[in-house]
């Protein structure tokens, strides 16, 4: 739909973190991390297995609460605002969401809404169409009065998108968003993330695809080991070196003739394929 997911505002906002230290289980699993996010980014945040990627994006939602550091929202630490306040500036997508009870989509979508509604308030005008334009913007219309309970795996992320995106908030935090979607849903879903940005959302995402990550988002971010690696425009983050560093990894890019985007290659390692070709 034409119409934008924010009332008309010149306002930007901040999103900030400092010297953030999260620790779990004995371990620590972020380490002295200091980054700010203004509304209207399009950041990914990418790294190995292990990195830390979800728990920042966590972290940076309020979810959980950083060991060391603070976040703050406009200069106010999320700690000190209730979740209901946090979620009328933050949706957070997690990567898996259960929902095991039989909800029918529309409803599952305006359960976005409580951040804006008092207790026992019913759904009002401007709810039922914030529903509708997220639906409609994630094609979950035709999927209305379904139950949550039968629609597939790549449906339900959409659904969950949709939920998100019916909070309206000023930052919009995503794992994985790309996951469990086939190919012509992933390249909506960017095309929608691209669009958010644009209209004054702050999108972050934590992103496997290192070539996604590359084509499709403005600034990217590179953890390892719970600790910051590098923080800027893509071809800068992710050149050779930083990825054979994190990744340890050979990489060979390619420029997209039509695009003029950076594409990379990985080479198979040669232990893993016999003289013949075949597996070793």
């Amino acid at each position: 739909m034409s119409r934008s997911f924010l009332a008309t505002s010149s306002k930007r906002h901040l999103l900030r973190l400092d010297a953030i230290g999260y620790r779990a289980d004995a371990q620590d699993i972020l380490q002295g991390i200091s980054l700010a996010v203004t509304s209207g980014e399009l950041v990914a945040i990418v790294g190995p297995n292990g990195a830390g990627k979800s728990t920042l994006l966590q972290v940076m939602a309020g979810v959980l609460a950083a060991s060391q550091g603070q976040v703050t929202l406009d200069g106010q630490p999320l700690a000190q605002l209730s979740r209901k306040a946090v979620a009328r500036h933050i949706a957070l997508l997690p990567q898996q969401t259960r929902i095991d009870f039989g909800f029918a989509v529309h409803e599952v979508v305006g359960m976005g809404r409580y951040p804006h509604r008092g207790r026992l308030q019913l759904p009002s005008p401007d709810d039922a169409l914030a529903v509708q334009r997220a639906m409609s913007a994630t094609e979950t219309l035709p999927l209305a009065e379904r139950l949550i309970t039968e629609v597939s795996g790549g449906e339900r992320q959409l659904v969950l998108f949709a939920q998100a995106l019916a909070q309206e908030p000023r930052f919009l935090l995503l794992d994985e968003p790309t996951a469990n979607l086939d190919i012509a849903h992933q390249c909506q879903v960017m095309a929608l993330l691209q669009r958010l940005a644009d209209e004054g959302i702050g999108v972050v995402a934590v992103i496997h695809d290192l070539g996604l990550a590359l084509r499709c988002f403005r600034r990217l971010i590179l953890l390892h080991q719970g600790r910051l690696v590098a923080d800027g425009p893509p071809a800068a983050v992710l050149n050779g070196q930083t990825i054979n560093q994190v990744f340890r990894v050979q990489a060979r890019f390619y420029q997209d003739h039509a695009s003029g985007t950076p594409l990379l290659w990985f080479p198979l390692p040669e232990k893993v394929l016999a003289p013949d070709g075949s597996m070793g």
